[in-house]
């Protein structure tokens, strides 16, 4: 029988008790909640193959083991609202797994960089037509991309432990509490640098999370070692004296930067940081109208919030 390439199905579980790397879905009975992932895709093995040298009088190959055993999963979601002010979006956990802590305010719910070693791990069951892939003590990087006229999203990849295969047929999914997504634009779409609100095509902000599969005598696991956060960002070039990214680039000034998407209490993501510095600028062009592109580096760490 063969087996269709449509059929894909994500659910995640974060860890709530037990210890680092076991299934919280199986062994400890964590709920999972199911992605509305787009473009899910699965290295099913990642390892490293040893070969066995042996001298055993002829040429030719030996036999390899198998180490390192671990894999990676790929996958975007839409960035919204949980619904509520106060009520976390359904990919909060994938967030939670990529090094960030999740504080539920009075009137938001609030995403922040965690830097004392702390970070969750995550639990994932893949399911590609009739296979389970599970991926253990999972942890990630994740892009945020805004166009204008495209619904925004985030890009994640995790890395986990290599959990198994597992012949199921994809369970039913209840996708109820993801928000209605809307595009990117003038209605619904809010952008600062510097105080200053320009007309935003393009957003980019790359979390570069650095993550790790270790094993030594004692342990196995996925390791987040270090984030150095960059992006870019297209704009229409406002008057030279309104705002001047090159003499900025050159001072080498740090700035805040904003990003607020939605206008609907319980569907509106904010991204910012306090200080973030410009990189190099370039003229583009959009429609006939100049624009620049300008990368730039997060000095201090962003925040997500939803409200």
């Amino acid at each position: 029988m063969s087996r269709k390439t449509k059929k894909r199905l994500l659910l995640a579980a974060l860890a709530a008790t037990g210890a680092y790397g076991e299934d919280h879905i199986i062994d400890n009975a964590v709920t999972p909640i199911a992605m509305q992932t787009m473009g899910l895709e699965v290295t099913p093995i990642e390892a490293t193959e040893i070969d066995r040298e042996f001298d055993n009088g002829r040429p030719g190959n030996n036999k390899f083991l198998v180490v390192g055993k671990h894999c990676k999963v790929t996958f975007s979601v839409e960035l919204t609202g949980g619904g509520g002010a106060t009520q976390p979006a359904n990919y909060s956990s994938l967030l939670q797994a990529c090094g960030f802590s999740e504080t539920v305010g009075l009137d938001d719910v609030t995403y922040a960089r965690i830097i004392n070693n702390t970070e969750k791990d995550i639990t994932l069951h893949a399911y590609i037509d009739g296979v389970n892939h599970k991926v253990l003590g999972a942890r990630g990087t994740y892009k945020h991309v805004a166009k204008v006229g495209e619904v925004p999203k985030i890009e994640f990849e995790f890395t986990g432990l290599f959990g198994g295969l597992a012949g199921e047929n994809i369970p039913e999914a209840d996708f109820s509490g993801w928000q209605t997504p809307a595009a990117v634009g003038a209605k619904h779409t809010t952008f600062m640098l510097d105080g200053n609100e320009l007309e935003l095509h393009e957003f980019e902000l790359d979390g570069k999370n650095e993550v790790a599969y270790f094993e030594g005598t004692k342990t196995e696991k996925v390791h987040l070692t270090d984030w150095k956060p960059d992006g870019k960002i297209v704009f229409e070039a406002p008057a030279h004296a309104d705002f001047d990214p090159t003499s900025i680039y050159i001072a080498g000034a740090t700035m805040p930067i904003s990003l607020v998407h939605g206008t609907v209490v319980g569907n509106i993501v904010t991204i910012d940081s306090t200080s973030i510095q410009l990189g190099k600028p370039s003229y583009g062009d959009k429609d006939g109208m100049m624009t620049f592109d300008c990368p730039f580096r997060v000095i201090d760490d962003e925040t997500l919030a939803t409200s």
